[in-house]
């Protein structure tokens, strides 16, 4: 007997009712995921993780009652397990930088398509990160400045040659496979090769994974 998939158990806040529902209503057509709560106060999240436990916390940043971002911190101390996904319909790149120096695990849109918020919500759960496809290359660029000027890279400790970090700042700035092959002067199978490598090297699954370590560590600049 194959027993079904445990189900996602999700919190939503957003202080917009018919947004929140009509989010709700999205995310409960999918079988592994579970809304398990909504409020429209940023002042019980909190509270309600510490109870519940979610797997995952969706969170608008921007509500009259307080600005979600500033629970991020205590979330991530109270609830490790929690993971949280920011819901925003602000595009400023500097409150996406924000939200995941303080601990978000990823930044979505509200105007995103409905495929695009799932792909990104099964992400986050999976233990990766997200970021906005439209926003990638200004928010590595946005880090990559506030890592350097605070000193925090990390370069030396990657185990990564040269070649591989030209490669790592190419992803990152959005570049695909054969723009970084042109770039570069290789063929786009060297590229593929360099890139499993890399993912090797650094523990991650995808090229979504890899610009948000190359984002965290100070890996987007040339030395």
């Amino acid at each position: 007997m194959v027993l079904p998939a445990r189900k996602r158990r999700l919190v939503l806040v957003d202080d917009h009712t018919l947004f929140r529902d009509g989010l709700r209503t999205i995310l409960q057509m999918e079988d592994d995921l579970e809304v398990i709560a909504d409020v429209e106060s940023a002042e019980d999240i909190v509270e309600l993780v510490w109870q519940l436990k979610p797997d995952l916390l969706l969170l608008d940043i921007r509500m009259p009652t307080g600005n979600g971002l500033e629970a991020v911190p205590a979330v991530v101390r109270i609830s490790p397990e929690t993971r949280v996904l920011v819901l925003t319909a602000c595009d400023e790149q500097e409150e996406h930088v924000r939200a995941l120096m303080l601990g978000a695990k990823g930044v979505v849109l509200k105007d995103s398509a409905r495929h695009t918020l799932i792909e990104a919500i099964h992400t986050v759960c999976r233990g990766g990160f997200w970021i906005d496809p439209r926003m990638r290359r200004t928010v590595a660029d946005e880090v990559a400045q506030s890592t350097t000027s605070g000193g925090a890279t990390r370069r030396g400790h990657t185990g990564l040659t040269d070649r591989e970090l030209e490669i790592v700042r190419l992803v990152a700035s959005g570049q695909k496979n054969k723009e970084v092959s042109a770039a570069l002067t290789i063929s786009e199978r060297t590229v593929k090769t360099h890139l499993q490598n890399i993912f090797q090297k650094l523990g991650v699954r995808d090229r979504v994974a890899l610009v948000m370590y190359a984002l965290q560590h100070g890996l987007t600049q040339a030395s």
